[in-house]
C-alpha cells in the first residue's frame, strides 16, 4: 500500500514538472523607437518669385523728384549650410512702377547672403551690386550701384520656403540720354518685399 502511494505521488510530481516546463516565458515587446524628424537643410539651388513696395528718391539733376511704386520679379540662388550658418549667392530682377517725372522701370540685384538657421527658420543679411533702368523724358540709361538688406525665411516643406525682406538700393548717378545740358541722375530706394522660393 505504501509503495502504491509513493508511486502515485511520484507520478503527480512528474506530471506537474512537465506542465511547468511547457510554460514558456515570453519577454515583453521592445518599445517602438522614437523617430525624430531631421533638421531642415538649407543647402541647394532655388528659384522663386517676389513682390512688394518701393519707396524712392531721385538724385543728382533729378533731385526733388520722388515716388512710391510696386515691384514684381523673380530670383534664383544657391545656399550652403555649415552647422547653423548659411551662406549663399542670389540674383534677382523686377519690374517696378516707381516714377515721378523720372522713372525706374527695372531693378536688379546680385548679392551675397549670410545667415543663421534654427532648423527651418533662417535670419539673414545680404549685400552686393544693384542695377536699374532709369528713364527721363523718354530717354533711358542703365545705372549700377550697391545694395544692402536683411530678411527672414521660413521653410514650410522641404521644397517650399517663404520670406520677408528689406533692401536699400543706391544706383549712384549716370548721364541719361543726350540732353543739352547733360542730365545726370540716379535713385536711392527702399524695397519691402515678400517672396516664395522652390528649393531643389
Amino acid at each position: 500500500m505504501t509503495k502504491l502511494f509513493l508511486a502515485g505521488a511520484a507520478l503527480i510530481a512528474l506530471t506537474g514538472a512537465a506542465s511547468a516546463a511547457d510554460l514558456t516565458y515570453e519577454p515583453a515587446p521592445a518599445p517602438a523607437p522614437i523617430v525624430t524628424e531631421a533638421a531642415f537643410d538649407w543647402t541647394g539651388f532655388y528659384v522663386g518669385v517676389h513682390g512688394g513696395a518701393l519707396f524712392g528718391d531721385f538724385t543728382g539733376d533729378l533731385d526733388g523728384l520722388s515716388g512710391t511704386g510696386g515691384l514684381v520679379g523673380a530670383q534664383a540662388g544657391y545656399n550652403y549650410q555649415m552647422d547653423h550658418w548659411v551662406i549663399g549667392v542670389e540674383t534677382d530682377i523686377a519690374y517696378t512702377s516707381l516714377k515721378d517725372v523720372a522713372e525706374l522701370d527695372w531693378l536688379g540685384k546680385t548679392t551675397v547672403r549670410a545667415g543663421y538657421a534654427w532648423d527651418n527658420f533662417l535670419l539673414y543679411a545680404k549685400g552686393g551690386v544693384a542695377y536699374g533702368d532709369l528713364k527721363y523724358a523718354d530717354e533711358s540709361q542703365w545705372a549700377v550701384g550697391w545694395t544692402a538688406g536683411a530678411g527672414v525665411e521660413y521653410a514650410f516643406t522641404k521644397n517650399l520656403t517663404g520670406r520677408l525682406e528689406y533692401d536699400y538700393v543706391d544706383l549712384g548717378k549716370k548721364d541719361i540720354g543726350n540732353f543739352d545740358p547733360v542730365v545726370n541722375g540716379g535713385v536711392t530706394a527702399h524695397a519691402v518685399t515678400a517672396g516664395l522660393n522652390f528649393k531643389f
